[in-house]
């Protein structure tokens, strides 16, 4: 579903996906630290993939449509 996302809400959608990226990151610190390497991959690239969707918040409503309608 196609929608428009007015610039104030794609600013409070990116703030909200970084964090949830930071909070992987951080979790995923702790995996690290305690040897759980696959785990810590697994929250590295859910991180990653929360950074994008920010990304494209801040770039564009047509890109963040793109991004969470793939």
């Amino acid at each position: 579903m196609r929608r428009h996302y007015t610039k104030n809400q794609r600013t409070v959608l990116a703030a909200k996906y970084d964090h949830y990226a930071d909070e992987l990151l951080h979790e995923a610190s702790q995996l690290e630290a305690a040897g759980q390497q696959d785990s810590a991959a697994i929250h590295r690239r859910g991180a990653q993939a929360n950074r994008d969707v920010a990304d494209a918040a801040r770039e564009s409503s047509r890109r963040l449509n793109e991004i969470l309608n793939s």
